[in-house]
């Protein structure tokens, strides 16, 4: 009987650590499951955010492709109001036959009409600006003529300095800086090898 006990305690321990390994066999697996589980999930949260930073994206590109648009029309618009030319020097004569053109129309006579000094910031730039200055004797109504052509013109100058002194009687001595802006039609490299 002593010997059926004992059999029967191995019995039930074996059955005991069946059942244990068993359990820890199930609970393994679980645990395997459950990571899975938890980086299918990761995974599919990751695609969620990277699907709604992608609607974003997409939701700003038509506005993004309207302003975009906007901005080309502007640049064409800008570019049709430069003077244009091969070389910074061809420019510079194109501004001065153009500001010699509206002296002429107001009925003035440069004393002086020549470029500032070149500063070369525009150098290697596609675009740039060139200043011209002008020393003239008028009457106030030939300036006033003058300015009204200079602002109607299709090109871009700019007024950077003017000054009005008086001279013999209703005579008036006029120093005028114009600033003219430009568009190279050739690459700047390309120019810059030619010189």
């Amino acid at each position: 009987m002593n010997h059926l006990s004992q059999i029967i305690t191995r019995l039930r321990s074996r059955s005991v650590l069946i059942i244990i390994a068993i359990g820890l066999v199930i609970l393994n697996v679980g645990r395997m499951a459950s990571s899975q589980y938890n980086e299918y999930y990761q995974g599919i949260e990751s695609k969620q955010d990277l699907l709604g930073q992608y609607q974003i994206s997409t939701k700003n590109i038509d506005s993004m492709r309207k302003r975009i648009k906007q901005l080309e029309g502007k640049k064409k618009q800008m570019d049709s109001l430069m003077f244009t030319g091969a070389s910074k020097q061809e420019i510079t004569s194109a501004i001065q036959i153009k500001i010699q053109e509206l002296l002429g129309r107001a009925n003035l006579t440069p004393e002086s009409l020549a470029p500032a000094r070149d500063s070369n910031k525009n150098k290697d730039k596609q675009y740039g600006d060139v200043s011209v200055k002008i020393r003239l004797t008028a009457q106030y109504a030939d300036i006033i003529q003058f300015l009204k052509e200079l602002y109607q013109l299709d090109y871009l100058l700019k007024v950077d300095n003017f000054t009005l002194k008086p001279f013999k009687g209703s005579q008036l001595k006029v120093f005028l800086e114009l600033k003219g802006f430009y568009k190279l039609t050739t690459a700047p490299e390309e120019n810059h090898s030619d010189n």
